[in-house]
């Protein structure tokens, strides 16, 4: 009988063997999916909370961009009020730098009594840098009456305008041609124009298209209209505008060497950088032609006051960037500004200087990189 029942416990452990194990397992699966949710649980809250910071840091730095955009209405502003430099702008203005750098890179003053070589003005560009809580905020004014107007070749004096395009284009190695080709895709006719093209040479092209016959609103079009390149476009940039009127008014105070060169048949290249490298603070048209008489056949086309100006603004707020590039028309009557176009898409394009510090201290980084 003993025998028997000891042969029955063993039995009974025996049976019992597989169910503990089967427990175990069942119980290292719960564990399992236990920690399988509790982590998914925790990786989709972490990306919910990081999406939610990213589109509230895009929303805040899109509005510290709208703040610089104001700012920059309160500068230009504030020195047409100025009632001493009404009648003319310069690059000695707050708007234009007044805060130019010298030669070791410092911040210096950039007034004609303070800084008579006029170290450090960009033809009519203020580039500020801001510290805002997480971040920084970068704007620049450029005065788009220093620029070629592209509309103008549409206007009453084409022929004058197309043969200045035909200058300005020979600077950057573009061929003459192109001019023609630009005056057609903003005349309001089917006429072709020297070289130009029309809808007839339009629709041959891949994918077809048709002209504009209308004044240009971007200054990508000029890209469609001549077929140009990438490198030629970006040394165009700097040099040219798309403004809402057909006249030509050229900023002697503020246009390029460019600029200034392609204006009369007879003045010569290097009386335009001349002109652009001395103390450019006329108070007056007459005031130039009666220094540079070759310019006197273009008088038409040329001032001293702006009127059109562009705004870009870069937000870099923790790991989101946001770009503003707005246009303003001042009226020169009462002052007030007047937005014309606002875009969150064109790159902000940096001082030159500051771009050449920027890609200095990305050199120093670099090299400490590799010592390390």
């Amino acid at each position: 009988l003993e025998a028997h029942r000891r042969g029955m416990g063993s039995l009974r452990m025996a049976a019992m063997q597989p169910v503990r194990g089967l427990a175990l397992i069942g119980a290292l699966a719960v564990v399992a999916v236990a920690t399988a949710l509790g982590y998914e649980i925790i990786a989709r809250h972490a990306l919910s909370v990081s999406q939610s910071r990213q589109t509230l840091d895009g929303a805040q730095a899109r509005q510290y961009a709208l703040g610089g955009e104001e700012y920059a209405r309160q500068v230009l502003y504030a020195d047409w009020e100025d009632e001493e430099t009404r009648g003319k702008d310069t690059l000695f203005e707050s708007w234009a730098g007044a805060d130019a750098r010298n030669d070791d890179g410092q911040r210096t003053n950039a007034d004609p009594e303070t800084n008579p070589e006029g170290e450090g003005a960009d033809n009519g560009v203020l580039q500020s840098a801001f510290d805002i809580d997480g971040g920084t905020l970068e704007m620049r004014i450029d005065d788009l009456r220093g620029r070629f107007n592209l509309n103008a070749v549409a206007g009453p004096q084409s022929a004058q305008e197309v043969a200045r395009l035909e200058r300005l284009f020979a600077n950057f190695g573009i061929e003459r041609r192109v001019a023609d080709a630009w005056r057609d895709w903003v005349d309001a006719d089917q006429e072709i124009t020297g070289y130009g093209a029309e809808d007839a040479d339009y629709l041959l092209r891949e994918p077809p298209l048709r002209s504009a016959n209308q004044r240009a609103y971007h200054f990508s079009e000029l890209a469609v209209a001549a077929s140009l390149s990438t490198e030629q476009i970006a040394a165009l940039r700097p040099h040219v505008a798309v403004l809402p009127l057909l006249d030509q008014r050229i900023n002697v105070n503020t246009a390029t060497p460019e600029v200034l060169g392609a204006l009369a048949p007879n003045f010569a290249v290097g009386e335009a950088q001349l002109l652009a490298a001395e103390i450019r603070d006329f108070d007056d048209v007459e005031s130039v032609i009666a220094e540079y008489a070759a310019l006197g056949e273009s008088a038409g086309a040329l001032d001293v006051r702006s009127d059109f100006f562009r705004v870009q603004v870069r937000v870099v707020l923790r790991d989101t960037q946001v770009e503003l590039t707005s246009e303003l028309h001042r009226d020169p009557d009462t002052g007030r500004l007047t937005l014309l176009s606002r875009n969150f898409g064109e790159p902000f394009e940096a001082h030159e200087e500051v771009a050449d510090d920027e890609d200095d201290a990305q050199g120093r980084s670099n090299d400490e990189a590799d010592a390390l």
